[in-house]
């Protein structure tokens, strides 16, 4: 457990110790500065777990940790997957909602910055949440509850994007969202056998398909119902995913 608490003290603290520097010094207002800050922000659980893994359990421990999620079990099919996935849980939503009620079906435009912000998901998280966090926790709780922890801790986490005004989603929709999505997470993780290089591709993607899809308010004239859309369709695609898990795994422990 004390693993756990110093992973999750540095992941909560160190993105509010950069939003600090870019609210309130001018020099980390924009430019460099301010893109080194904010990737600092967004790295803040891949770090946070690097260090705490460094400190416990030396570099012997560090260097199993990272090949362990990135080298060993890597299924291209399964990464091929998350990488499509995402396509249809934000497309679809943009799609029914200009059929459906009339929204628009514009797409974003990526500025060179933002790409390079998206690409940035590929190694920002998913080293804490599911390569850490979701390991440690497993002897304390049950396949169900989980991605539920994690997918809630994940939500929380997020403050520093909306103290900062970096995001606007919705609240509670937002809350949702990552625990549903971490529910997918989760399964991806599990059927890869413990590499998140899936997960790092579905987080990828799943960033790339918000900017290009525009589904959250402030692109659809305030309108919830895109955002609400993905998050019943998320829903959907999570239950299936952790169904079809749970009854793989059955039939492994049978065989």
């Amino acid at each position: 457990m004390k693993q756990i608490g110093t992973f999750l003290l540095l992941a909560f603290v160190l993105p509010l110790f950069c939003v600090l520097l870019m609210l309130n010094t001018a020099l980390f207002h924009s430019g460099a500065f301010n893109l080194v800050a904010y990737g600092i922000e967004a790295a803040a659980p891949a770090l946070a777990a690097i260090v705490t893994v460094l400190y416990f359990e030396k570099g012997r421990g560090l260097r199993h940790f990272l090949k362990s999620a990135y080298l060993d079990n890597l299924h291209p099919k399964i990464i091929l997957l998350a990488l499509l996935l995402p396509v249809v849980l934000v497309g679809v939503p943009k799609l029914l909602n200009g059929l459906l009620f009339g929204g628009g079906l514009h797409l974003g435009i990526l500025a060179p910055k933002k790409i390079l912000i998206i690409c940035w998901a590929l190694v920002a998280e998913e080293l804490g949440w599911r390569g850490f966090l979701q390991q440690k926790l497993r002897p304390y709780l049950n396949d169900f509850t989980l991605p539920l922890a994690v997918g809630l801790i994940w939500a929380v986490w997020h403050y520093h994007y909306f103290l900062s005004g970096a995001s606007s989603a919705p609240l509670l929709l937002f809350v949702l969202s990552c625990v549903t999505d971490s529910y997918l997470y989760f399964a991806v993780t599990r059927f890869a056998n413990g590499n998140i290089v899936p997960a790092s591709v579905l987080h990828f993607s799943g960033n790339l398909c918000f900017n290009l899809f525009l589904i959250n308010p402030e692109h659809n004239g305030g309108s919830l119902v895109p955002y609400l859309l993905y998050v019943l369709c998320s829903l959907i695609t999570a239950v299936l995913a952790f169904s079809v898990t749970r009854r793989r795994e059955e039939k492994l422990r049978q065989t």
